[in-house]
C-alpha cells in the first residue's frame, strides 16, 4: 500500500477513503445522465423479538477474543460453544442470523490450520502452501464443527 506494509489497523483505512473518493468521482464522470430506480416493496413477517443487546455484546466479545487476529484451537472451540449458548437462548431471528454467521467464521477458522496473511493461528504459525486455496463451507457443515466443539467441553 501507500503507507508501507499497511498492516491491520495501520493506514490502510485512510488509504482507503481517499482512493474510494478518486474511484467514485472517476465512475460518476463515466456515468452521464442516471434514472432513479423504482422503489422496492419490502415485506417482513410480522410479529419476531427483537435482538437482545447484551448477547449481541456477548457474542461480539466472544468472536473478537476467540476468532480475533490471534486464535488458536482452543479459543475457537471455545467461541463456538459460546455461539450455540447464545443462539439457544433466542428466539430473535436477526440474532440467529448473527450467530449463523459467527459459527460460519469460526467453523472456517478451525478448519484452516495454518496461519496466512492478517491471521495467526498460534498452535499452526506457518502458512501450508496445501492450503493456498479458497475453501467453501456451508452452514450444515460449520453446525456440524460446532456441534462437535460443543460435546467437547472441557
Amino acid at each position: 500500500g501507500l503507507h508501507g506494509a499497511n498492516r491491520l489497523a495501520s493506514n490502510g483505512l485512510l488509504e482507503a477513503l481517499v482512493y474510494a473518493r478518486i474511484c467514485g468521482l472517476g465512475i460518476d464522470a463515466l456515468l452521464g445522465p442516471v434514472t432513479p430506480a423504482p422503489e422496492v416493496a419490502l415485506d417482513f413477517p410480522d410479529g419476531g423479538d427483537t435482538p437482545d443487546e447484551a448477547a449481541i455484546a456477548r457474542l461480539r466479545h466472544a468472536m473478537t477474543d476467540g476468532v480475533g487476529v490471534v486464535r488458536d484451537a482452543d479459543g475457537i472451540r471455545r467461541t463456538l460453544r459460546i455461539i450455540a449458548g447464545i443462539e439457544a437462548e433466542t428466539t430473535s431471528e436477526a440474532l440467529r442470523n448473527m450467530t449463523a454467521t459467527a459459527t460460519l467464521i469460526a467453523a472456517a477458522a478451525l478448519m484452516r490450520r495454518e496461519s496466512r496473511g492478517g491471521h495467526f493461528r498460534a498452535d499452526f504459525p506457518q502458512t501450508d502452501p496445501a492450503q493456498a486455496h479458497r475453501s467453501r463451507l456451508t452452514l450444515d457443515e460449520a453446525l456440524r464443527i460446532r456441534s462437535r466443539a460443543v460435546k467437547e467441553t472441557p
